[in-house]
């Protein structure tokens, strides 16, 4: 008999607020802490700034592949890493990126094709358009993410979008909610309250940053999200972030493979 595969990898997407510079490194380096701590196998990080890369590198380099697409019309930009060794396996294409046409604010998508056992998973990640005023342009970038996702499923390959979202659910609403078989991970892991609001820590009232998936083949769930970055750092009392992050575990449904 052969070796039993895991079932289970874990995923965390957090904004972790590079543009304040108070307590800067103090605080990514909390938070890089926390992933040495949970080792997720799949990391989505949205505003990080050259000084916050720096350091990421430094304390995580070793652990994990990292990728992130330079754009001149932002000085801030998200990454997506995947951590070496992990069950999850970057497909030989790599890490690509795609901008959005209309964006205003160098805003673009990243896509990692991966191998998880035998299940096909793209992961997807993005920071999308932020301000009030670039409503119509948010909701044409959600659009067009979960546009690539129904297209994958066509082929039976799992679909893993998040990020920062800067999203009401008004505007989920009036590009016709979420598409036939595009699931919400905190909805399908049991929509608890306690780890609902992500924005702004001080006071949360929004539920902007999220999690979307596309089972493909119907294998893959999530079966938790919980928010990290709730404690204050001891030295210094104030939190890692103004967003809480996501952290979310995901596991083939159905016998193992041996």
């Amino acid at each position: 008999m052969g070796q039993v595969q895991t079932k289970e990898f874990s995923l965390l997407c957090w904004n972790i607020f590079g543009l304040d510079n108070h307590f800067l490194r103090e605080r990514t380096l909390a938070i890089c802490e926390l992933v040495k701590e949970k080792k997720p196998d799949v990391v989505y990080f949205q505003e990080v700034i050259p000084a916050t890369w720096d350091t990421i590198k430094h304390e995580l380099g070793a652990e994990y592949s990292m990728y992130r697409h330079e754009t001149v019309r932002c000085h801030y930009f998200h990454n997506l890493m995947v951590r070496n060794g992990s069950a999850v396996v970057l497909a030989k294409e790599g890490v690509t990126a795609d901008m959005f046409p209309g964006t205003g604010q160098g805003r673009h998508l990243l896509k990692a094709p991966t191998t998880f056992n035998d299940i096909r998973i793209q992961f997807m990640t993005s920071h999308l358009e932020s301000l009030p005023t670039d409503r119509e342009e948010r909701k044409k970038q959600l659009k067009s993410c979960f546009d690539i996702m129904k297209e994958l499923e066509k082929t039976s390959m799992v679909t893993i979008f998040g990020g920062d979202l800067n999203l009401e659910d008004s505007e989920l609403d009036e590009i016709g909610g979420k598409p036939e078989n595009i699931r919400d991970a905190w909805e399908v892991c049991g929509s608890d309250k306690n780890h609902e609001l992500t924005w702004h820590t001080d006071n949360p009232t929004r539920r902007i940053d999220r999690m979307y998936y596309c089972p493909g083949d119907g294998k893959l769930q999530p079966t938790s999200l919980e928010l990290v970055g709730k404690d204050k750092l001891v030295k210094c009392g104030v939190l890692p972030s103004d967003h809480y992050g996501l952290f979310i575990k995901f596991q083939i449904q159905g016998p193992a493979q041996t």
